[in-house]
């Protein structure tokens, strides 16, 4: 982290965490039904990749029940697709991603992974488990706090679900920790760009 650069580590998982025994399926496929069984009342926000929203994509608030079942219906659907060799009779459906889910503050009972030491000196999460950001006062105020409470977020999504080139929160140095399925990620070097520029239909990189 002292050098400012992305590195991988391995054989951190411990293979008796919930989020590896409840979260995966025996085949090691996701256990989606597991969240909508037992977390499906939970709000949260679900990007639909397919559409643009300015610099991000078109996020839609709805239950954990409702994103597995659009999950489960663009499933079915890429399916019938590749049947038919990319022809469908029906309308396709968008590829939906979950989002920047508190998960960790909603469920604190639920203990879904055990941070690894290399990570717990987190001064962030620390900070926002003893001081509010925000306080509210109407009804929402609950939800409304959870949404603003930490930064340990549960992301899911399908295959071929993406999220565009971005920052993450307040520029900190990100842990991802990857529990099934694979996820390429996209790291650009500042010090290798001679410039960034924007127009409307991409972000264009042009390499020193």
């Amino acid at each position: 982290m002292e050098k400012n650069k992305p590195v991988m580590l391995t054989g951190l998982m411990d293979n008796h965490w919930k989020a590896c025994t409840d979260w995966v399926n025996p085949n090691g496929k996701p256990n989606l039904q597991f969240f909508s069984t037992h977390f499906g009342s939970s709000k949260v926000q679900v990007a639909d990749c397919d559409t643009r929203d300015f610099t991000d994509q078109k996020r839609e608030d709805m239950l954990v029940s409702g994103f597995v079942r659009l999950c489960f219906k663009y499933e079915g659907s890429a399916v019938q697709c590749s049947n038919q060799i990319g022809v469908s009779n029906g309308d396709s459906a968008s590829v939906p991603y979950l989002k920047d889910w508190h998960f960790v503050k909603e469920y604190p009972d639920y203990v879904p992974y055990i941070t690894p030491m290399f990570f717990c000196d987190d001064w962030l999460n620390l900070y926002l488990d003893n001081f509010r950001m925000n306080t509210y006062s109407d009804r929402d105020q609950q939800n409304k706090e959870i949404c603003c409470s930490d930064y340990r977020f549960v992301y899911m999504g399908v295959k071929g679900s993406w999220t565009p080139l971005h920052a993450d929160v307040f520029r900190a140095a990100p842990k991802a920790l990857q529990i099934d399925e694979d996820v390429l990620y996209g790291i650009i070097v500042l010090c290798d760009l001679k410039i960034i520029e924007h127009d409307d239909d991409a972000v264009l990189m042009k390499y020193a």
